[in-house]
């Protein structure tokens, strides 16, 4: 079964010269969990996102669309990135979502709905 593990974090940690440093300590924490992902057999993708700034959203409302500049909603937290990973439950899904690192946010987990068939 498939999980998308959506990771919410609040970017001001990253600001300064310790955050500078925070975030390669973070960095080698996702290569860190890719090897182990690998090591576990377990079939994953994700990707790094650009900040929030760089987003366009495309709102819906009475059949009319819009356009308007960064993420969804107004938060401290953007979505920083992903991992999609295929594991037997959602327990097991949580356990690798407990040991991606965040310094100050929230990961997600979602089952991934199949357009299969």
């Amino acid at each position: 079964m498939q999980f998308m593990l959506m990771i919410n974090e609040d970017r001001s940690v990253y600001e300064g010269a310790e955050g500078a440093g925070l975030m390669e300590q973070v960095l080698a924490g996702h290569m860190k969990l890719a090897e182990d992902l690998i090591a576990a057999g377990v079939a994953f993708s994700g990707q790094r996102l650009k900040p929030g700034e760089t987003a366009t959203t495309v709102r819906f409302a009475g059949g009319a669309t819009t356009l308007h500049d960064g993420p969804f909603a107004e938060t401290h937290e953007e979505l920083g990135g992903f991992y999609v990973i295929d594991v037997a439950s959602l327990d097991a899904a949580l356990d690798w979502a407990r040991r991606i690192p965040v310094p100050k946010g929230a990961v997600e987990v979602r089952p991934v709905w199949s357009m299969e068939g």
